[in-house]
């Protein structure tokens, strides 16, 4: 079962990777976040952790789907249009559940963890997540950096190869938590 739940979370992190085409994603959220509700499920007997995300992703299967199409910016460049006022209540309540989602997920890792004496498993979960978090709010600064384009559009292609990055990372380390754990 725990082999089960570790590979709907690692279809899940594939799931929260975003490529879009004409505006739509075609990897979209809304599956990641009902694989995550899936996988905590069947992991939650192992950790409290992992019944709090599930109850986290709840909200954020009908949230994504205000993500599934994006109007893509005309002329390149980053597009904010529509962003104001309810679409910024979505994102950072979206952020914020995603974090909630993200930060339980990898706690309840580390409990299990604990629990079969694995300490390797148990840093490179605590790694993981402070890698994550970091990389939210690298995504949140560069809003800022949307007042100098180039300079935006650099480090958002540099967040964009971070992001892949580590999301491939955490799916190899979910491959091997539900080998181990």
């Amino acid at each position: 079962m725990n082999t089960e739940g570790f590979r709907k979370l690692y279809w899940g992190f594939f799931f929260m990777l975003s490529f879009r085409i004409q505006g739509f994603d075609i990897i979209p959220n809304i599956v990641g976040y009902i694989l995550f509700f899936i996988g905590a499920g069947m992991l939650a007997s192992n950790s409290e952790y992992f019944s709090k995300a599930r109850s986290f992703s709840i909200p954020m299967i009908p949230l994504s789907i205000f993500s599934i199409y994006e109007r893509p910016a005309e002329g390149g460049g980053i597009h904010l249009g529509g962003f104001w006022p309810l679409g910024a209540l979505i994102s950072i309540a979206s952020l914020v559940l995603t974090l909630l989602i993200v930060y339980n997920l990898f706690m309840g890792i580390k409990d299990m963890a604990t629990a079969q004496e694995r300490d390797d498993i148990y840093e490179e979960a605590d790694k993981r997540w402070q890698q994550y978090f970091m990389l939210q709010l690298a995504v949140v600064a560069g809003f800022i950096l949307i007042i100098v384009p180039a300079l935006g559009i650099i480090y958002f292609l540099a967040l964009f190869i971070a992001s892949v990055t580590l999301i491939l990372t955490i799916m190899g380390f979910m491959k091997r938590c539900g080998e181990n754990l």
